[in-house]
């Protein structure tokens, strides 16, 4: 085992992934998407809320969930943009074959529901299974690391007094990241979603960095946190709901419908008036993450208001990458930010129209004000969650996840004239009311 790289970790060798084997030794299922029933797709714009929505759900009793989004699996099977054989981050149907041969495992090998306690030297979970996780998630967020499981184990001891004594999960990161960061001076922690003044009170000789963390991108920073988790068994798979979120999936439903032949499918609308999303992603646009697709050799990018004031704004396109993106690579910020609220919404709601697909939509707005309960309650309904689940959704309350900034109601008021003429779009209005909003801005939360 100490010999192995997180590569081969990905590869297939179960051992060194997941804590499932502590609670019942589950095998790891073989045929994964032949096996899963029933299949949710958390479907959103980017800066729709879905991270923290997301967040909200993985805890909740009666679900599953992948550890983080699902990108790096899709790269790693040849299914990412440019290697998809499509000119966007769409995929289709036909994209569907042949590749669970691909995916069986790796998914296999994530998925699950995180677990109700912490690591321990010899306890609950194992910290040589954590390891191989981290390991793999390592080589995805730092591709060329590959750090051996070995090295990865002994981080994890080296973090674990210091969690035990702090608790929680960002404390044992920040120490887990400094060791890493001995062994690896190029792992920064900044690039991580860990709270800044956190990480700027454990690493005072770091500035937080400019531009993407590495010449390719595998999972998009920030990077994720990943917690010891209950990986899925065959039992688990045929009666719980997955739920997939990545916002980029907006593009992929036929495919993920496609993928799992067995499974009925559901679409989760989550929705978000457009001046809060939009400027959501302009704020990313502009900040140390959410590197998506290299430019370089297609032209590169002239975004004003981005690629004149944001070191590597002419290469990196960020967040998701919408069929007809072409014809933004020279238009102002504001417009390329609306393209993409536009055209997620757009490809979700022609999906539902195309289909017989039974959908759910909730408002980000709802989710997060007075009309809350009501919201979880509909949903708790709409997935059958039973009693325990029903009451953990209601009773959770989740810290942002993937925030730029700290939230408040209306922050996008600080750029109303900016965002005026994207609003007063007419295809950006039409599709606001579609979506159940009202043209008042004084409505837009």
């Amino acid at each position: 085992m100490s010999g192995l790289s997180a590569l081969d970790v990905l590869s297939g060798l179960d051992a060194a992934r997941g804590d499932a084997s502590l609670h019942a030794s589950p095998s790891i299922v073989s045929s994964f998407c032949a096996e899963v029933r029933d299949v949710v797709l958390l479907s959103s714009s980017s800066r729709g809320g879905s991270s923290m929505f997301a967040e909200l759900l993985r805890g909740c009793p009666g679900t599953l969930h992948f550890r983080g989004e699902i990108n790096a699996f899709l790269h790693q099977a040849g299914l990412a943009w440019p290697r998809n054989g499509a000119s966007s981050d769409s995929l289709d149907a036909s994209h569907a074959a042949g590749a669970s041969a691909l995916l069986d495992l790796p998914l296999a090998l994530d998925v699950g529901a995180p677990m109700g306690h912490w690591l321990a030297p010899v306890g609950p979970v194992s910290p040589e299974r954590f390891a191989g996780a981290l390991a793999w998630r390592l080589a995805a967020q730092w591709p060329g690391l590959n750090p051996t499981i070995a090295e990865v184990r002994r981080w994890v001891d080296e973090a674990l007094p210091f969690e035990a004594s702090t608790g929680g999960l960002e404390g044992f990161h920040l120490r887990f990241l400094a060791a890493a960061r001995r062994a690896h001076p190029r792992v920064n922690p900044w690039y991580y979603d860990l709270g800044p003044e956190r990480v700027q009170a454990a690493f005072p000789e770091l500035s937080p960095p400019a531009g993407p963390p590495s010449e390719s991108v595998l999972e998009e920073p920030p990077f994720i946190t990943i917690q010891p988790w209950r990986l899925a068994d065959a039992e688990a798979l045929a009666r719980s709901p997955l739920i997939i979120k990545t916002p980029s999936n907006a593009y992929r439903l036929p495919f993920w419908r496609a993928l799992f032949p067995n499974a009925r499918v559901r679409v989760l609308h989550l929705v978000r008036n457009a001046a809060a999303a939009v400027n959501g992603l302009i704020d990313g646009w502009r900040f140390r993450g959410f590197h998506a697709h290299d430019m370089r050799g297609r032209g590169g990018l002239s975004i004003r208001g981005y690629s004149d004031v944001v070191p590597g704004g002419e290469r990196w396109w960020k967040y998701d990458l919408p069929p007809g993106w072409e014809a933004m690579t020279a238009a102002p910020l504001e417009q390329v930010c609306a393209f993409q609220w536009r055209s997620a919404h757009r490809s979700i709601l022609s999906f539902l129209e195309e289909t017989d697909t039974p959908v759910l939509r909730l408002r980000f707005e709802d989710l997060v004000g007075e009309r809350r309960e009501a919201s979880l309650e509909a949903l708790a309904d709409w997935l059958s969650l039973g009693a325990v689940g029903r009451s953990e959704l209601l009773r959770r309350r989740v810290p942002p996840v993937m925030a730029t900034a700290r939230p408040r109601a209306r922050r996008w008021y600080e750029r109303a004239e900016l965002l005026g003429p994207v609003l007063e779009d007419r295809e950006t209005q039409e599709l606001m009311q579609a979506l159940g909003y009202a043209l008042d801005p004084e409505t837009w939360t």
